[in-house]
C-alpha cells in the first residue's frame, strides 16, 4: 500500500491561500450593499420580481428542457451557452430593425432549443405560439411575432455555428497506460467522456489551449504524495459540512450545475430589473464563459492524463460519484471559477459573492475525494484568466456575437 507523508510546507501554502480567497470573498458577500446607481446596470424598479423579461422565462424553461433530456453536463452547458447567444443576436437584429425584443428572444430561444431537443419540437413550437397570440386583440403580439421572425433568423445563424464547433467529434486516439495515467474507475471500463472537447470551438478564447495548465508534478514526487495526502486526511475525517458541500455541488440532478449557475443568474436578473437586452447579455457572457471553461479543462486533462486520488490510494472514500476523465485540473474550478467572476463583473454591489460560490465549487472537489488541491488551484487560475478576457472582449451591443474561437 501506498505511504502517504504529510503535506509539505507548499502544499500547506496552497490550502491556506486558497482559504483565505475564499474566506475574502464570503466576506465581502457579505458586507452591506452598495447603493445600485453606482453599479453598470440599470436602477431596480421596486417590484423587479414583478416583471419577469422573456429572457428570463425561456432560460427557465430551457433548464425544464434539460431537466427532461438528461444529456449530460457538457451538453447542458453548451445548450445554455448557444441558447443565450442566439437570445442576445436576436434582440441586436430586433433593435436595428426596430422590433421589440421580446419576440426575437422568444422566437431565437424557441428555434435553437428544438434544433437540441427535436423530441421536444411540438412542445416548443406550441409555447412560442401560445405567447405570440395571447394578446393579439390590443395590437401589441403582431410586433412580437415580428420580433420572432427576426429571431428564428437569428437563431438560425447561431445553429450554423453550433453544427460546426466540433464538440461531437469523434476521438480517434489512444488511451495511454501506465500507473500514472488515468484509467476508468466505471464497471465495465468506458470509454473517457469528452476528450474531443480541447479541440471544439470556443467563444472568447483562441483555442482551449490558450490557458493550458502547466505540467503536473510527477505521481511520484514529493509535492505530488503531499497533495494526495491532504485527500487521504479529508476522506478519513470528513466532517459534515465537507459532505454537505461536496454534495450541494455534485450537480447531477436537474439541469446539472449549469442550471444551478442560470438560476442564480436569473435572481442577479429579476433583482436588479434588468430589461432583455442587459439580461441576454448577461447570460450569455455567463454562458459562454462556462462553456469556454470546460473546454479549456478538458484540454488539460487529456495532454496530462492525471490519474484520479482514489486511482492512486484506493482507501480514500468518495463523497459522492467518480466523474470518468481525468483528474487535473478540476472542471468545476474552470467553470464555476470564470461563470463566478463574470456575474461579480456585471453585479459589482454584490461584493464577490460569485466569485465565493465558485471558489466554494472548486474547494468542494476535494472534500468529495474525487481531485488534488492542484487541480483546483490550476483549475480556478484557468477560471481567473478566462474570466478577466470575457470581461475585456465582452458582448458588442451594436452587432451580431462571433465566436473568437477557430
Amino acid at each position: 500500500m501506498l505511504r502517504l507523508p504529510q503535506p509539505n510546507h507548499r502544499t500547506h501554502r496552497l490550502a491556506r491561500g486558497f482559504a483565505i480567497a475564499i474566506a475574502a470573498a464570503l466576506a465581502c458577500a457579505c458586507a452591506p450593499q452598495p447603493a445600485r446607481e453606482n453599479a453598470t446596470m440599470s436602477t431596480a424598479p421596486s417590484s423587479p420580481w414583478a416583471a419577469p423579461t422573456s429572457t428570463v422565462r425561456w432560460n427557465e424553461y430551457a433548464c425544464e428542457l434539460i431537466a427532461r433530456n438528461p444529456a449530460g453536463q457538457f451538453p447542458a452547458l453548451r445548450t445554455l451557452a448557444y441558447t443565450n447567444l442566439a437570445i442576445n443576436n436576436a434582440i441586436v437584429a430586433a433593435r436595428a430593425r426596430g422590433a421589440k425584443p421580446e419576440g426575437a428572444a422568444a422566437g431565437a430561444a424557441a428555434t435553437v432549443l428544438a434544433f437540441l431537443y427535436p423530441k421536444e419540437d411540438e412542445a416548443i413550437t406550441a409555447r412560442l405560439a401560445r405567447e405570440t397570440s395571447a394578446l393579439s386583440a390590443t395590437g401589441y403580439r403582431p410586433d412580437f411575432a415580428a420580433g420572432a421572425n427576426i429571431g428564428r433568423a437569428a437563431a438560425n445563424e447561431v445553429i450554423a455555428m453550433a453544427k460546426s464547433d466540433r464538440s461531437g467529434a469523434a476521438w480517434t486516439e489512444t488511451l495511454p497506460t501506465g500507473n500514472d495515467k488515468w484509467s476508468s474507475r466505471a464497471q465495465p471500463p468506458t470509454p473517457p467522456l469528452g476528450p474531443q472537447l480541447g479541440a471544439a470551438r470556443t467563444f472568447f478564447l483562441a483555442s482551449a489551449s490558450e490557458f493550458r495548465a502547466p505540467p503536473p508534478p510527477a505521481i511520484n514526487s514529493p509535492e505530488f504524495k503531499a497533495t494526495l495526502a491532504e485527500v487521504r486526511t479529508i476522506s478519513d475525517g470528513r466532517t459534515y459540512e465537507q459532505l454537505r458541500i461536496a454534495q450541494y455541488w455534485e450537480g447531477l440532478g436537474g439541469s446539472f450545475s449549469a442550471g444551478a449557475w442560470n438560476a442564480v443568474a436569473r435572481d442577479a436578473i429579476s433583482s436588479h430589473g434588468l430589461g432583455e437586452a442587459d439580461a441576454a447579455r448577461v447570460l450569455a457572457m455567463a454562458h459562454m464563459a462556462g462553456y469556454d471553461g470546460n473546454l479549456a479543462c478538458h484540454d488539460s486533462k487529456y495532454v496530462y492524463w492525471v490519474p484520479r486520488p482514489t486511482q492512486v490510494d484506493p482507501e480514500i472514500r468518495l463523497a459522492i460519484g467518480l466523474p470518468n476523465h481525468p483528474s487535473y485540473p478540476s472542471n468545476h474550478a474552470c467553470i464555476s471559477g470564470a461563470v463566478g467572476r463574470v456575474l461579480d463583473a456585471q453585479f459589482p454591489d454584490a461584493r464577490g459573492r460569485y466569485t465565493a460560490m465558485g471558489l466554494q465549487a472548486g474547494e468542494s472537489r476535494i472534500y468529495a475525494g474525487i481531485h488534488y488541491r492542484i487541480d483546483v488551484v490550476e483549475g480556478d487560475r484557468i477560471a481567473q484568466k478566462l474570466a478577466a478576457r470575457t470581461v475585456e472582449v465582452g458582448i458588442p451591443t451594436d452587432r451580431p456575437f462571433v465566436p473568437h474561437g477557430r
